[in-house]
């Protein structure tokens, strides 16, 4: 499985209507339309071990693979998500591709089942 995780960092205080609006309005709707979508999770960040983090929220889109994607950023729906998503938070989004290794039984803590060894 692959993922897409957008880590939004706080906008400037006078800006965050903004924000909220064109992520929830405009950019939202779009990329949970992309094709081969599998799930989304979206979380406020909280903070981190050492408190305060300049990140104020994530989103993240699961695909089967990095080729559906690929095909999900290149697909017409995809292609305007990614210009309204750079329209309002260009220079204070990180965009990471994830190769996931997930595990919903409990021994994965045993080294043998573990997906990267021991």
């Amino acid at each position: 499985m692959y993922k897409m995780t957008l880590l939004f960092r706080q906008p400037a205080a006078d800006q965050w209507a903004n924000f909220e609006e064109q992520w929830a309005m405009h950019f939202r709707p779009l990329a949970e339309q992309m094709p081969g979508l599998r799930r989304v999770a979206v979380g406020h960040v909280v903070g981190s071990p050492n408190g305060k983090t300049e990140y104020t929220r994530f989103h993240e889109f699961y695909f089967d693979s990095r080729e559906a994607l690929d095909r999900a950023l290149t697909s017409e729906v995809g292609v305007k998500a990614g210009r309204a998503l750079m329209g309002f938070a260009g220079k204070s989004v990180e965009i990471l591709f994830l190769d996931v290794f997930e595990e919903a039984n409990m021994d994965i803590l045993n080294a043998e089942n573990a997906p990267f060894g021991p």
